[in-house]
């Protein structure tokens, strides 16, 4: 039975094993192919997930969660949809997992229904509230639309990492509670007559 000090330090020594080693990897990996050579992801991939199960004390969710962001990083948005989808089969609460597949597959149904799942597995987390607002904005459910991002604005405010959203998201609910649609709107729906 671990005490207290030391489950922090192996909670911080795997954290630290992860955000090192991960990212180093694929760097390497990615520094290495050259125009002609394909890159082995299973390969790679699989190697480093045993790397990490034994290394780390991560969960395997939390291992493909750690996998599919770093694919997204790099770029690769279908494997790390498939590590992603393979993080929540096993851990239903990775709401980072749910909130990536629902990036990975915005403006559809299925995007709709991730954002939603990243919503329910951690309501506190603002992100996923302004882009399922922003959907529902883009494809004219003004209703929804309004709905959320009320709910992202109680959520985000006073958080600094979502300060450029939060401002975005007043003057789009400013738009929408007005019924004209101003600079905002148009923007994001512009795309619509476009193409």
């Amino acid at each position: 039975m671990y005490n207290k000090k030391d489950m922090l330090k192996k909670i911080f020594s795997a954290i630290l094993i992860l955000a090192v080693s991960i990212p180093c990897i694929y760097s390497m990996a990615y520094a290495s192919q050259t125009a002609d050579e394909e890159l082995n992801w299973d390969e790679i991939d699989y190697s480093l997930f045993q790397a990490l199960k034994e290394g780390s004390g991560q969960s395997d969710a939390e291992i493909y969660q750690a996998l599919g962001s770093n694919h997204v990083k790099h770029g690769n948005w279908e494997r790390a949809a498939v590590y992603f989808k393979k993080a929540v089969s096993l851990d239903p609460e990775l709401y980072w997992s749910w909130y990536n597949l629902g990036l990975l597959h915005i403006d559809t149904e299925a995007g709709n229904k991730y954002l939603k799942k990243a919503i329910e597995a951690k309501p506190d987390y603002p992100p996923p509230h302004y882009w399922l607002a922003y959907t529902y904005c883009k494809s004219r459910k003004d209703r929804e639309a309004i709905k959320i991002f009320k709910e992202y604005l109680q959520l985000a405010e006073g958080v600094p990492s979502e300060d450029d959203r939060y401002k975005k998201a007043r003057r789009i609910l400013a738009e929408l509670f007005s019924g004209r649609e101003g600079l905002e709107l148009w923007k994001i729906r512009k795309l619509d007559w476009q193409e």
